[in-house]
């Protein structure tokens, strides 16, 4: 797993409990993490040390696997994931 932000939206805890159960390529995960932070394409080709034709090819199995058109949506269906996996009575679904 790549090394996390400080200031990253979830813990590090989190994190693994949403990549659990979305059940990603180990690579997916990099880029999805990536994504989530804000990066563009070619930023993280270049912290991957991979092609942006790779990058791409990677955002739209992430696309087709998690059932979203674009960058947007694929955030959004990760929050709400993360939101769906919480216990009743939990902070995140109020």
């Amino acid at each position: 797993m790549v090394a996390r932000q400080k200031d990253h939206v979830f813990s590090e805890r989190e994190w693994a409990e949403l990549l659990r159960q979305l059940s990603l390529a180990p690579r997916q995960e990099q880029i999805l993490e990536h994504i989530i932070d804000g990066l563009s394409d070619k930023q993280i080709a270049d912290k991957l040390s991979i092609g942006i034709p790779t990058i791409r090819t990677h955002l739209s199995r992430l696309f087709a696997r998690l059932e979203v058109s674009d960058r947007h949506e694929l955030s959004l269906e990760v929050f709400r994931q993360f939101r769906a996996s919480c216990p009743p009575n939990c902070p995140r679904k109020e």
